[in-house]
């Protein structure tokens, strides 16, 4: 120990959705089913965070990879709505 005192990690949710997919993984370690994993979380207000978790054992990184541009293609465009009508309150 170099002296320092140890500090607690401050509760973060983007962490623990991390730390949380983490756990899932371990959770379904068999390998042979294992078909991709990802956590976007974007920043605050900015919609709804990505988990996917694939056991897929016949996925390949084509699925895996569209999976993700779907989800992330309906939050662009959720968020696009949302700035388009954030903009009609306060325009004249």
């Amino acid at each position: 120990m170099d002296g320092q005192p140890l500090i607690e990690p401050k509760k973060n949710e983007a962490a623990e959705r991390f730390r949380l997919m983490a756990a899932r993984i371990d959770l379904n370690a068999d390998t042979s089913r294992f078909g991709g994993a990802v956590v976007i979380i974007p920043p605050e207000g900015g919609g709804e965070a990505i988990e996917i978790l694939m056991l897929d054992s016949t996925a390949n990184a084509a699925q895996f990879f569209g999976q993700i541009q779907t989800r992330i293609t309906i939050q662009v465009q959720e968020a696009q709505e949302r700035a388009r009508i954030a903009q009609g309150f306060g325009a004249r």
